[in-house]
């Protein structure tokens, strides 16, 4: 399962990417028990559109949570097992997952690279930029993340819609779960014929 960065005897300090997205609370403002309803859309050759639910099943007393998922349904179905004592929205390692599995399986590349460069890029290549989004029919204050783990790892010269991947996750503290989109996009390569494609994961609402 993709995590967050492990640690050395004296970590150094997590930069603003980690902090925002693996060391905030943000399932602190669910409550009680419910089911969080994402919207999944593939754009690309392939492209169809699916559903994610995050199931927030237990309500421990020190706030942390017992959380189940149904990723993707029919044919894209994907198990990934619950996890219990969360603070975070662990939606946000499912899609990382999600991701460098497709990876892995288009490139040939071994997942745990993937893995490890977009954990180096949320150290020292994230950006993070004040946004707003529209939600409940207002416009909220938002926080847009974005990295480019490969743009310069020579690995992928040959393959430059690889290096031109782009991930960006927009956080807002009204939506319950406080993920208000998760987003993977790659450019066409004209060279090798590669079309455009991208993956977005977008807040769909809540249900008990």
């Amino acid at each position: 399962m993709f995590a967050a960065p492990g640690w050395a005897a004296d970590p150094p300090p997590l930069s603003p990417a980690q902090t925002a997205l693996f060391e905030t609370p943000h399932l602190k403002n669910i409550l009680h028990p419910e089911t969080l309803d994402y919207r999944f859309e593939e754009t690309g050759p392939a492209g169809f559109t699916d559903q994610v639910a995050v199931t927030i099943e237990q309500i421990h007393p020190d706030g942390t949570k017992y959380v189940s998922f149904n990723f993707l349904t029919g044919p894209h179905h994907a198990f990934y097992p619950a996890v219990d004592q969360f603070s975070g929205n662990p939606l946000l390692m499912i899609f990382l997952e999600h991701d460098v599995q497709e990876m892995k399986n288009q490139i040939g590349v071994a997942a745990a690279y993937f893995r490890n460069r977009i954990r180096q890029a949320f150290v020292d290549h994230a950006q993070i930029a004040d946004t707003t989004i529209e939600f409940q029919g207002k416009t909220v204050p938002a926080r847009r993340i974005t990295l480019r783990p490969f743009a310069d790892d020579p690995r992928f010269e040959h393959l430059p819609s690889v290096q031109g991947k782009t991930y960006d996750f927009v956080l807002a503290d009204p939506v319950p779960g406080q993920l208000a989109e998760l987003g993977a996009e790659m450019p066409a390569d004209p060279a090798t014929g590669a079309p455009a494609w991208a993956e977005r994961v977008t807040f769909a609402g809540e249900k008990p």
